[in-house]
């Protein structure tokens, strides 16, 4: 194998990763706050990325056909945003807080409901007919020599995705540390009767996680949809999948873990295609990690917490 393999290996897993990552951190943020998994985080995310192509396609290159392409394509991956965001509220504050025994199990189902109204919800808002996926960032291919005959392919695309989520995700952190939502957060993580006991707005917290994880989903949605060409009700599934398995095999208990997790697994993914099987790649990462959370339950990066009786 030579450099530009190893090279295009290395980008390709950092691009599914980008993506992986930005579900990765919705999926652990409401289970920090609320305590429970969220399954309609990919129905969610598809609905933004249809409302992403249905904007940019069917609104404003139609009634603003001399504007730039990309700054339409920007502001419909915003709108996107917003109703991944506008979801993601609704859910917690007019489904959640509603519901008569609101505890982990309750919220689960809850969220297994919201996959079959949203499912019910795209034919009725978008159609019936096959979409195409929101327009690439960009189409520019950059070649980087490496040496050897065939230089480093780079869609610019793929590129932009990688430093978008860098990013969104180093703001994340950063307002998690060091602003009064963060500790909030970090607060309701720890311990939600005490913390509202302390004077935080427990309910807010939540209420902003699950908006915030919503708009995380549409961004990921926005940034992935293009690289499969063709939008699709179960378009962001198997990134949910790897959320999940990135979330436990990094482990629930910390926030950093999880995104560890999620550029370690599309990586070893990429080189289980190369070294060993294209067609068992998936299965094989997936043993690696069952067998990483056999020696250690609470993941890679996980803590296990003591708590008084």
């Amino acid at each position: 194998m030579d450099l530009q393999q190893l090279l295009t290996m290395i980008f390709s897993g950092l691009t599914g990763a980008a993506f992986l990552a930005l579900i990765t951190m919705a999926i652990v943020l409401i289970f920090k706050t609320s305590y429970t998994t969220n399954f309609a985080q990919s129905s969610i995310a598809t609905f933004s990325a249809y409302t992403v192509t249905a904007f940019f396609s069917k609104y404003f290159q139609v009634n603003f056909p001399n504007s730039s392409p990309v700054t339409l394509l920007i502001i419909s991956i915003l709108i996107g945003i917003i109703v991944g965001f506008a979801f993601g509220v609704a859910i917690d504050v007019f489904i959640i807080r509603k519901s008569k025994y609101s505890n982990a199990i309750t919220k689960q189902m809850i969220t297994m409901g919201m996959i079959l109204v949203i499912s019910g919800l795209l034919p009725i808002t978008f159609g019936i007919f096959p979409m195409a996926t929101p327009k690439p960032l960009s189409a520019v291919v950059y070649q980087i020599p490496v040496g050897g005959n065939i230089p480093l392919y780079l869609p610019s695309h793929n590129l932009i995705s990688i430093i978008i989520a860098i990013i969104v995700l180093s703001i994340m952190f950063v307002a998690m540390k060091y602003t009064k939502w963060g500790l909030g957060v970090r607060a309701t993580a720890s311990n939600e009767v005490v913390a509202s006991m302390m004077g935080v707005n427990t309910k807010f917290i939540t209420a902003m996680s699950w908006g915030i994880a919503g708009g995380l989903g549409a961004l990921a949605a926005a940034l992935y949809a293009p690289t499969v060409y063709t939008l699709s009700p179960d378009i962001m599934i198997s990134l949910q999948v790897n959320g999940f398995l990135a979330a436990v095999l990094g482990g629930f208990s910390s926030f950093g873990g999880p995104i560890v997790a999620a550029i370690i697994i599309p990586l070893a993914r990429v080189f289980a295609w190369k070294f060993v099987s294209n067609t068992w790649a998936n299965a094989i990462v997936y043993i690696l990690v069952l067998i990483i959370i056999l020696i250690k339950p609470v993941g890679l990066f996980g803590k296990k917490i003591a708590k008084k009786v």
